[in-house]
């Protein structure tokens, strides 16, 4: 009679197969990690393209001005905050005043599913306060040079709308800041998604927007000052994106 042999694996095949085994665990995590990635970036491009419809909305019916970026050393519900951007956009998409959602007592945190948080910010033991809002996107801080007051540009005066950037992601740091910059956050793949100034948002890489100053920012960019909106800066013919709405934004000449 004979008996059934038992199949086992050899030590040496173990050998082999334990490394594989790994080496493929390894490769469908990193491969888990990249779709939750592009769904995360997905997720907060759509967030742009909603508030990027909120600003135009909010430009026809202002006469063509935007809002202005608010002031980031204040509290969201601040006198000079009314008019801010995250206090008068919001109602355009059918969402609550920042200053409305504080004084609840739910302000928009990374782990809040909402129009105001980007799934891929990473600060989640943030804890806001009335006196200390916190952001995680913002209105490009070169939109409220209009006579140093609290309007922002009119819309009618950009030189490239598609080409400008309006609206963008923040820093998650300690201080807060209603407005971005040159240095805004790159969460998605080396970069950020934005929304321009004709109201279509898009992704940008780093080496697109950042300027002198900003940590490893190669040339041609990394050699043009951000604050400078001439033909020597911003507007210069290597910049292909631009943070100023035309060219001496920000200076008498405008």
């Amino acid at each position: 009679m004979k008996h059934a042999s038992k199949k086992a694996f050899t030590l040496a095949q173990l050998l082999v197969l334990v490394p594989v085994a790994a080496l493929l665990g390894t490769m469908l995590l990193a491969v888990s990690n990249d779709a939750k990635q592009q769904l995360q970036a997905a997720a907060c491009l759509n967030n742009m393209r909603q508030w990027g419809l909120g600003f135009m909305m909010y430009a026809n019916d202002y006469d063509d001005y935007f809002p202005y970026d608010g002031q980031y050393d204040s509290p969201p519900c601040a006198v000079g905050n009314t008019n801010a951007w995250f206090n008068v956009v919001p109602r355009y998409i059918g969402q609550k005043r920042l200053c409305d959602l504080y004084m609840a007592g739910t302000p928009p945190t990374p782990l809040t599913k909402s129009v105001w948080s980007c799934p891929s910010a990473t600060n989640v033991t943030v804890q806001p306060t009335l006196s200390k809002g916190y952001f995680m996107y913002a209105m490009s801080t070169c939109w409220h040079y209009e006579s140093n007051t609290s309007v922002g540009f009119r819309r009618n005066r950009m030189t490239s709308p598609p080409t400008t950037i309006l609206f963008c992601e923040e820093r998650e740091d300690s201080f807060p800041e209603t407005n971005g910059a040159y240095d805004t956050v790159t969460r998605h793949f080396g970069g950020s998604n934005f929304v321009f100034g004709d109201g279509h948002a898009d992704w940008l890489n780093f080496t697109n927007f950042c300027r002198n100053g900003n940590a490893g920012c190669p040339p041609p960019l990394g050699n043009i000052q951000w604050d400078t909106s001439g033909p020597g800066g911003d507007w210069n013919t290597v910049v292909h994106y631009h943070w100023w709405p035309f060219p001496y934004a920000n200076t008498s000449s405008q």
